[in-house]
């Protein structure tokens, strides 16, 4: 797969897991106002976790082979996104195994964890300088 097509393809999935984020912060905001029961925030939840778990194992499976070849600090960019992904997952399933009241009360801070968390993605792993079609960098530099 070219570089560039898995970037778009994980970008997109970055989308799609911010509308589910926001979809179940709304839920449970519902939920603390006593207008939706927890029983609907738990589906939207499950769907959230069986997102990011596929999410996850793409960008292991697309992107380790893809940054190995970019730089010489592929090795290291592999080795941060597995670390990353192993401590998210923990925090992941930590926090959504808490009670089903302490979930809806700190969905939005965990929210806003994970979209921090992608946005960080986006600054390294799936910048455009670093997956990019082209291994060849031109020497801009006039000499």
């Amino acid at each position: 797969m070219d570089p560039s097509v898995a970037r778009q393809r994980l970008l997109q999935q970055h989308d799609a897991l911010r509308r589910q984020l926001r979809a179940a912060c709304e839920v449970a905001a519902r939920v603390r106002a006593g207008t939706a029961g927890a029983a609907e925030l738990t589906g939207f939840v499950r769907a959230l976790k069986a997102g990011f778990v596929e999410h996850n194992q793409l960008e292991e499976t697309w992107l380790g082979p893809l940054l190995r070849d970019t730089d010489s600090y592929g090795e290291v960019r592999i080795a941060r996104m597995l670390g990353e992904h192993v401590e998210e997952h923990f925090a992941f399933v930590s926090f959504l195994d808490r009670p089903a009241d302490q979930v809806t009360a700190g969905l939005d801070d965990f929210a806003e964890e994970i979209e921090a968390h992608m946005d960080a993605e986006e600054r390294t792993f799936l910048h455009p300088a670093v997956l990019r079609d082209d291994l060849v960098v031109a020497d801009t530099t006039g000499g």
